[in-house]
């Protein structure tokens, strides 16, 4: 009788062993502590919190917005132990979500104290994350994915420009470009939930030269119209005109070096100064 006792508290120890080490395995995150390193902790997003909305990324594998219980906001990825905080957040939704290069970009649509629109760029391969937070507090951006997918557009309007960030190579850029004929900095919404414009879509080639306006070539000088002919009787037909020396009625034949024109020499590519943003790296095995 007190083997089978001593069999039955093994059994019911073993199994609160095996049920803790699950909640443990699966309630587990480490999140960064702004120093470097990580923090561990009970994830109680998972175990008590709300999934907001999933994601796939381009291996396959899913990824998870989710609430805790004190209304913090974080990603998580499937089988990945730590989590991608937005640590201000105290409203979040993913907006875009676009396969760019061997990434996927995520853009998290998040609102914080005195800010309306802040937005959290992800590019994730893998565990590995880059992490931008990008934003003008009052707009939401147009974004553009290139034809290639290899950059991705980000515009916010900025009065008669556009200040664009452009995800390419794994950097996020920053430049000042000219508005495309047709869209409407002042429009109120600048781009809709899906952060797509309502106006014409803007060309997404990082360095291209959209929204640059090329004057036309200057129309070509027009020969001077042949003097008439001097009535009869008249005072200038009595005294003729004095006659060009034959250097001058050479002249149009000979050959000088023209001066150069703006219109004919080739146009150039319009390039603007870009300055990259520095992202926040996390490595989601560690």
């Amino acid at each position: 009788m007190a083997t089978y006792k001593n069999f039955a508290s093994a059994h019911w120890r073993t199994l609160a062993l095996s049920v803790a080490a699950g909640i443990l395995l699966t309630g587990c995150a480490m999140t960064p502590n702004g120093r470097g390193g990580v923090m561990m902790g009970l994830d109680t997003a998972e175990l008590f919190g709300t999934p907001l909305s999933t994601f796939r990324l381009r291996d396959g594998t899913e990824g998870t917005l989710r609430k805790d219980p004190q209304g913090k906001y974080s990603i998580k990825l499937s089988q990945a132990f730590r989590v991608v905080p937005l640590a201000n957040a105290i409203t979040a939704r993913v907006a875009r979500v676009e396969n760019v290069g061997e990434r996927t970009v995520v853009i998290v649509e998040t609102q914080e104290r005195g800010c309306a629109y802040r937005y959290e760029v992800l590019a994730f391969q893998g565990t590995d994350v880059l992490q931008w937070t990008v934003g003008n507090c009052k707009d939401r951006p147009r974004v553009e994915l290139a034809a290639d997918a290899k950059s991705l557009n980000i515009d916010f309007p900025n009065y008669n420009r556009l200040s664009r960030m452009i995800y390419t190579d794994n950097r996020l850029l920053n430049a000042s470009v000219a508005v495309p004929p047709g869209v409407d900095t002042r429009a109120q919404p600048f781009a809709d939930d899906g952060l797509r414009g309502t106006g014409p879509i803007i060309a997404t080639q990082p360095g291209s030269d959209s929204g640059r306006v090329i004057p036309a070539p200057p129309a070509p000088a027009s020969a001077p119209a042949p003097a008439a002919a001097p009535k009869a009787g008249s005072r200038a037909s009595a005294k003729p005109r004095r006659q060009e020396t034959p250097a001058r009625a050479a002249a149009p034949a000979i050959s000088l070096p023209a001066p150069r024109s703006a219109a004919a020499a080739p146009a150039a590519p319009m390039i603007f100064q870009a300055e990259e943003i520095k992202p926040v790296v996390i490595d989601l095995r560690k």
